[in-house]
């Protein structure tokens, strides 16, 4: 009997090689073959996504496989979705989102999918979704439930900022990814009304009570962002630029030019750092620090190089009490360089 194992690893082998149409035949294979749709999607395709990324961050596959091996998953999942059973009549409706510079839109498809094998009507609003268009969306169409997802903590201001505007029409929030920390702390951060792990568990939460909150009788506001959070969040988004360019010369300043992996790292530690400021939580951004210095990508943020980045950040955003000190305190949490 093939198992959920068995098909990952053929599913990977065609997009290793990039075989769109042999990895869409071992899917749609495997649905021919009685596996349960959901298997395909969650065990096969969303599983084998994870290892690509993993391979990626190891150094082993170019952001390029990275890219055609998503656009596969995506054909992939295309092609499993028109074996999907028509919503039942009356049916709730879930708008299913990604945060507002959020780009990996996978994952929500993926979760799209399964909410609709679980009977509800699903408008799947795509990639990088602003919360204003949000809010124009849900007024007109009127959504029982909003899931917002993401994979980057990154984007956690923009959480809030859809939150509220779904709060403002009533629209529960499910929050997924892991963008909200592995036991969604920061989903109750940014004020929604519960969490899930995964698409599996979306689905049983929303069919033992559609209508939230999710979080139990805790209260859902979430934890207050305070006037420091918003100034030094906003302080460090309107000098993101400057403040790249100060920490590659702090650790390269004989380069003619900063490298375009190193300009992305310095841009995403300044982002994360912005997050944790802004859900005051040093752990999401020592946990970004911890990650970044181990990814090996050609003329990256290498990981001797990450203390002096912090150095000069905290030495120029002194002025920032909240920020300067999550900078200090992920510093003593680095890892030794290996020489």
């Amino acid at each position: 009997m093939t198992t959920a194992d068995d098909l990952r690893i053929a599913y990977l082998e065609r997009v290793a090689v990039s075989d769109e149409a042999g990895a869409v035949a071992v899917a749609v294979g495997a649905l021919d073959a009685g596996v349960d749709p959901e298997v395909v999607l969650l065990d096969v395709v969303a599983a084998a996504q994870r290892e690509v990324g993993e391979r990626w961050a190891a150094g082993e596959w170019t952001v390029v496989q990275e890219h055609v091996a998503t656009h596969i998953s995506e054909r992939v999942v295309a092609a499993v979705a028109r074996h999907a059973p028509a919503p039942p009549a009356g049916a709730d409706t879930v708008a299913v989102a990604c945060l507002d510079g959020e780009w990996h839109g996978l994952p929500a498809r993926l979760l799209a999918e399964v909410l609709t094998r679980h009977g509800w009507r699903v408008e799947f609003l795509g990639a990088s979704v602003p919360a204003a268009q949000l809010a124009t969306h849900v007024h007109r169409a009127g959504p029982d439930v909003v899931a917002i997802s993401s994979s980057l903590a990154s984007r956690l201001p923009a959480a809030r900022r859809m939150v509220e505007a779904c709060r403002a029409t009533g629209t529960p929030v499910l929050a997924g990814g892991p963008a909200f920390g592995e036991d969604g702390r920061w989903a109750r951060a940014v004020g929604a009304d519960g969490w899930a792990p995964d698409a599996r568990a979306a689905a049983a939460m929303l069919a033992a009570d559609p209508e939230g909150p999710w979080f139990g009788e805790e209260s859902t506001e979430g934890t207050p962002v305070d006037r420091t959070a918003r100034e030094e969040q906003a302080v460090l988004h309107a000098r993101r630029a400057e403040l790249v360019r100060l920490a590659a010369a702090a650790v390269r300043p004989d380069a003619d030019a900063v490298p375009d992996e190193l300009a992305d790292d310095l841009g995403h530690l300044v982002d994360f750092l912005a997050a944790a400021v802004f859900v005051d939580d040093p752990a999401l951004f020592d946990g970004f620090v911890r990650w970044v210095g181990s990814v090996a990508i050609p003329t990256g943020l290498r990981l001797g190089e990450v203390g002096p980045v912090l150095d000069a950040l905290a030495a120029a955003l002194a002025d920032s009490p909240r920020t300067a000190a999550l900078l200090r305190g992920a510093h003593g949490g680095l890892p030794t360089p290996v020489a």
